[in-house]
């Protein structure tokens, strides 16, 4: 299955997905299509951003038919099919997946994804706005639900503790790029999230240098943030919560798992 019958797919099973997915777990699922408008003509990075899409959906249950076998698949061979997707293909896709209804709801004739972005996220394309939104003041006609749902997952992953990234060729900074995942924070400037660092020495994890690099935390640091801090099927939890907790060696095999497999 290549990457536009991948879209096809999901775009077909739209509603179910909303029905299968909650609020938090449908937003994350659009997160990860995003990710496909920013691979270029890149295969390798096309090829991560589908299997962070497939790892997106592992609470489709058993039963859900070609999406349950495509999640039960060997992810490598679906690593090798994939294919750089013309980019109007992957918008049609988004405007389709954000029309989606969730359960109860029924899909408007004509409905856009930004009239449906508003219920996602009633947020103005601004990472930088955390504070509280008067939805009445919120025109969703002009809302970017791309950036809405993606500038919501970037304040997620800002919101945990953090530390003004260290400056490079410091011990705090490590010896490569890819060694500390550094996030663009439009209010406070370039932060690193804490768990990355022991707490008795301030410099970065060994285990942490070595998953960062498996997660090109340089060229995708959105992205490593997000596997360190979100829900891993593989482990019981997120893995920044399991340091110390699990073998170093577990937490290396589900990042491999992800970047050669499609870890679920």
């Amino acid at each position: 299955m290549d990457t536009n019958e991948l879209l096809a797919l999901l775009v077909r099973h739209r509603r179910e997905l909303r029905q299968w997915l909650d609020e938090d777990q449908y937003r994350h699922f659009l997160a990860m299509t995003e990710r496909l408008r920013e691979v270029g003509d890149d295969p390798e990075r096309a090829g991560m951003a589908v299997m962070a899409i497939v790892r997106s959906l592992w609470p489709v249950p058993d039963e859900a038919g070609v999406l349950a076998e495509l999640l039960h698949a060997d992810r490598r061979s679906i690593a090798t099919a994939t294919t750089v997707p013309a980019p109007e293909a992957v918008l049609a896709a988004l405007e389709e997946l954000y029309a989606a209804p969730a359960a109860g709801e029924a899909e408007r004739p004509g409905a856009t994804g930004a009239d449906r972005a508003g219920r996602l996220d009633p947020v103005a394309a601004d990472p930088a706005h955390s504070g509280p939104v008067d939805s009445g003041s919120v025109d969703s006609g002009s809302v970017d639900p791309v950036a809405a749902v993606l500038a919501a997952a970037r304040r997620r992953l800002l919101a945990v503790p953090c530390r003004a990234a260290a400056p490079a060729g410091s011990t705090a900074a490590g010896e490569g790029p890819a060694d500390v995942i550094v996030l663009a924070d439009p209010r406070d400037g370039p932060r690193s999230p804490d768990f990355q660092f022991d707490p008795d020495t301030g410099r970065p994890r060994d285990i942490v240098v070595r998953i960062n690099r498996i997660l090109l935390a340089d060229r995708d640091p959105w992205g490593a943030a997000d596997w360190w801090l979100g829900r891993n099927s593989w482990l019981g939890g997120p893995p920044a919560s399991l340091l110390g907790r699990v073998p170093d060696d577990r937490l290396a095999d589900a990042a491999l798992a992800l970047v050669e497999e499609g870890g679920r």
